[in-house]
């Protein structure tokens, strides 16, 4: 199994930060359930549905100003 350091900001929460496997990672997205977002896997893949050894997503809402991203970089 694969294992991914990454990182997920919020505004006005620590980052959260981990190092696990990618499922875990759509995991947390899916319970934060954050605006804008789609679903797990279409944040984190490609158009072939494959995850990226390194990647980030940012969503900014210009009317609320609500600027969340996650970014996430393989390891082994």
């Amino acid at each position: 199994m694969a294992l991914y350091a990454w990182t997920i900001r919020v505004p006005n929460r620590e980052p959260i930060e981990r190092v696990s496997g990618i499922d875990e990672l759509h995991q947390t997205l899916t319970v934060l359930d954050l605006p804008g977002a789609p679903a797990p896997l279409g944040v984190t893949a490609d158009a072939d549905g494959v995850v990226p050894d390194n990647g980030k997503f940012r969503h900014v809402d210009v009317e609320d100003g609500f600027d969340w991203s996650v970014s996430w970089t393989k390891l082994v």
